[in-house]
Order: C-alpha cells, then structure tokens, then sequence
C-alpha cells in the first residue's frame, strides 16, 4: 500500500476511478427513478416516496456524528500506519451505529400507533415491518461503503458496490414490471436485497484493505477520546438541524396537509434535483478530493492550500449546474414530461427553484468540510442551530398557506442562515474565506443574456427544443469565455490536480 496514499498522483486516480465508475451509476440512477415512476401508480409511488424520506430523516438523525468521525481520522490512522487504531475505530463506529438503528427500530415498531398518529394518518404503516430492516441494513452499509471507503480513499471499490447495488435495483424493476407486481412493497423488498449484498460486499473489501495497513513504527499522538467526542458531538449537533430542513424531513411534514398526488410530483423533482446534485463533475470530484483535502491539512497545516482547493471546487461546480439550471428554466415542462410524463409538469417551477437552491447548498456541504479540517466545528453547530429557529415560525404561520412551496423557501431560509454565520464566524478567527462575488456577478448576468434569447425561440417539437438547448448552450459558452470567468488561479488548481500543465497560467 502507498505510504502517501492522499498524494496529488493517488488522488488522480481515484479521481479517474470515481468518474469511469459514475458513467454506470448515472445512467442507472436515472433508469431506477424513470421505471419507478412508470411502474407504479401515482399513489403507490407516493407512498414509496413517502417511506425513502422517512428512512433518510431517521438514518440522518441516528448518525451520532460517527460518519464524521470515520473521515476526520481515518485518514490519520492510514497515513501514520496504524492498523490496530484503524480497526478499532471502524468496529467502534459499526457496532455502535447498529445497535443506535436496531433500537430505534425497535421503538418505532412497538409505539407505531403512537408514532404514526403524530405524524399522519397518511403515512405508509404498513410498510413499517420493511422499513426497520432496511432502516438496520442501509445504515450499517453506508458506515462502511460510503464513509469508509470514501475516507480511505478507495473509489474505485465505492463506486463498483455502488454500480452492483443500482444494477440489481434496476434488474428486480425489469423483473416486477414484466410480472406486474409494482406495490411500493415491492420496493422496498428490492431496496433490502440490493442492501445487504453491497454490506457484504463491502465488509470484504474493507477488510482487505485494513490488511493492507501496516503497523505504527514512529511515534505518532493518536487522537485521544475527547478529541473524537468533540468532533462527533458538533457533527451530530448541525447534523440534526440539517435533516430537519432536509427535503426528506420537509416531506413528511408536508404529507399532513397534502394528497398523495401533491407530494408524489414534490418528491420527483427532488429526486431528479438530487441526481442532478450528485452528478454535477465539481461535486462528483468532491467526494474524491474531500478525503484529499482533510488529510493533506492534517498533515501541513496549510489553511491557504486548503480555502484555494475548496473555494475551486464550489466554482467548478456552480459553473457545471449554471447550464442545467438555464435548460431547466427555460425548458422545465419539457424535461419533467420526458422524465416522469405530463402529470409532473405543473412543478416545473418548483423545479427551477430547487435547481438555484443546490448553489447554496453545495457551498454549505465545501464549508463543512473547511470547518471539519480545521476542527473549528462549534461554528458550524452554532450556525445550525440558529437556523432552526426559523422553522417552527414558517411552521406555525406559512405551512398550510404555501403548499408545496413550503418546502422550497423552508431549504432556502437554512442555507443563506447557515452559509452567512459559518463565514462570518471563520472571519472572525481569521479564516479568510472568499466567496467570489464578482465571479458570482458575472455568471449571474451571462446566464440572463443567455436565456432571453432561448427563450424567445421556445416552441412545440422536438426540433425547437434542440435548437432552444443549442443556442442556449453556445451563449453561455461565449459569455463565459468573454468576461474570463475562468481566470488564473482556476487554471493553476487545473494543471495541480492533472499533475501537468494543462493551462498556461504566466
């Protein structure tokens, strides 16, 4: 195993790696929602929808923080040979998340009735006894397929389980929709089979690797107890406020007072919101170079390197999401009948909004790591919990008036709280941190220009749709070009992370 395995060369190709591996996976994402969607009737789909929120509110707020603690110091223990401290750390982390899960399983099951009348008569309670196997399995494989891998910096091995897990999803959907099982039952049987053949899979490959790990020869200050409390407990503390604004959470929340036609259509906009999240090449590089960015800190203590590295990966991604953004504004109908049929196509505008909102968001997601790195997390959890103030005053005086709006202006009203107290606080430490106004500025005005003519030649038919998306495209690429969003110390970062002059920067 490399001794320096967060080295500039090793990053690259995890980098390839992670973006080879993310051709399949994106294509069988897109396959798992648009079968989804035509297999099932609009009130099974909701009430499937229903229940994938419900398991990611709970797996979000039962993580403890022991995610954080993997990629904080994982790390650590694998640059420093430490195979026994890694171990030990991993165990801890596992057990612990599955007995936190199996308990809350436990207690959701013997109170239901309880639990479901707070919640809604709406809510899928039949589904409950599947719910809290795949509530234990799913949490306890991403402890070690996502975090793990993730902080070892192992992409390749993340994205085959990854690729396996979507391909046997999108084989049981092939398979129900040929049978015509399509229940939300049925999903969720699919989603624990794909489940624990990825815990499987992964708890080998995590072994082998731990293996590969040798043992401490130098002296080296493993971090004590208190230091991984510190981080865990700060973690889960803006971890909790962040899933109660997350679209999961706002979801079950809004099912009290809406139909299951309503949140079916709100919940497959945020879906493709999230794929199109998860696919952006800026952040799909951030899950690679996240684990870079901590260890390379821990290692030189370079706050400079740090911010420089963080603040191009939040433009790289805001500059890949200004064209879908534009097509989606322009053309958001269009794309919500060709991704789930004319049902959808009232929320193209709640759509558009989601879109500008993943800005802010992918921003909050570059500071957290920041904050992590330099362990200043008691900014982070301060800010969030400021920001939770917020919602039970939309709660009490907007939730029924706004609809499915509600939602949107609730995730709006987290990120501009948090993003504008976590940098006020850094600043205030002396951590310089630049947003990039001016950059921002001129994105801002380029996309305008660029959509007013689009959308002046818009019209029915494929051909104009084409030439709307073309023009639309060539406009932002001209003004990109033009006002030099692109500048110097964007192409230094480039040639870096190549490891070779791409870009000429003198």
């Amino acid at each position: 195993m490399s001794k320096t395995p967060y080295s500039g060369s090793n990053t690259r190709k995890n980098i390839l790696a992670f973006l080879i591996g993310k051709v399949p996976t994106a294509i069988l994402t897109a396959a798992i929602l648009g079968l989804s969607v035509r297999l099932l009737p609009v009130a099974e789909f909701g009430r499937y929808i229903i229940s994938m929120a419900m398991l990611e509110i709970t797996l979000g707020l039962s993580t403890l923080g022991l995610d954080w603690v993997i990629l904080r110091y994982l790390p650590a223990y694998r640059m420093n040979q430490c195979r026994s401290g890694a171990v030990r750390m991993i165990l801890m982390v596992v057990l612990s998340r599955f007995c936190v899960l199996a308990m809350i399983a436990s207690v959701i099951f013997l109170l239901r009735d309880k639990f479901f009348s707070l919640i809604g008569s709406d809510f899928p309670f039949d589904l409950l006894p599947l719910f809290a196997v795949l509530l234990v399995v799913e949490g306890v494989m991403r402890i070690l397929r996502d975090n793990t891998l993730e902080a070892m910096a192992m992409q390749r091995w993340l994205q085959v389980i990854i690729s396996i897990k979507g391909g046997l999803i999108v084989a049981a959907l092939v398979y129900l929709k040929q049978h015509q099982m399509a229940t939300a039952q049925d999903l969720l049987l699919v989603e624990i089979m794909a489940a624990l053949v990825s815990l499987l899979l992964a708890t080998v490959i995590v072994s082998g690797l731990l293996r590969q790990i040798g043992e401490m020869q130098s002296e080296w200050s493993q971090p004590s107890w208190r230091q991984i409390r510190k981080v865990a407990f700060n973690n889960y503390g803006s971890g909790i406020v962040e899933y109660l604004y997350s679209p999961s959470f706002l979801l079950v929340v809004l099912s009290r007072v809406q139909t299951a036609e309503a949140l079916a259509g709100l919940g497959f906009v945020l879906r493709l919101t999230d794929i199109i999240r998860n696919y952006l090449p800026g952040m799909m590089l951030f899950g690679v170079v996240r684990s870079r960015m901590i260890g390379a800190y821990a290692s030189n203590q370079n706050y400079g390197e740090l911010g420089g590295w963080a603040g191009f990966v939040f433009k790289i991604s805001v500059l890949t999401l200004v064209p879908i953004f534009g097509i989606i504004f322009v053309y958001g109908s269009e794309v919500l009948v060709f991704a789930g049929g004319k049902q959808y196509a009232e929320f193209n505008m709640v759509f558009s909004s989601l879109c500008c909102w993943l800005a802010f968001r992918l921003h909050r997601m570059i500071l957290g790591t920041v904050c992590n790195a330099i362990e200043l997390t008691q900014v982070w959890v301060r800010a969030s919990l400021v920001s939770v103030l917020v919602l039970p005053l939309m709660y009490f005086f907007l939730y029924e008036q706004l609809g499915v709006w509600f939602v949107v202006i609730a995730l709006f009203a987290n990120e501009l709280i948090v993003n504008v107290l976590v940098v006020a606080g850094m600043r205030r430490r002396g951590y310089v941190w630049d947003i990039g106004w001016g950059w921002i500025a001129k994105v801002v005005v380029i996309l305008t220009l660029a959509c007013l003519p689009a959308y002046l030649v818009k019209g029915e038919g494929t051909p104009l749709l084409i030439a709307g998306i073309v023009l639309l495209n060539l406009l932002l690429l001209v003004g990109l070009l033009a006002f030099q969003v692109f500048d110097k110390n964007d192409r230094t970062f480039v040639n870096r992370g190549l490891g070779r002059n791409v870009f000429k920067v003198s």
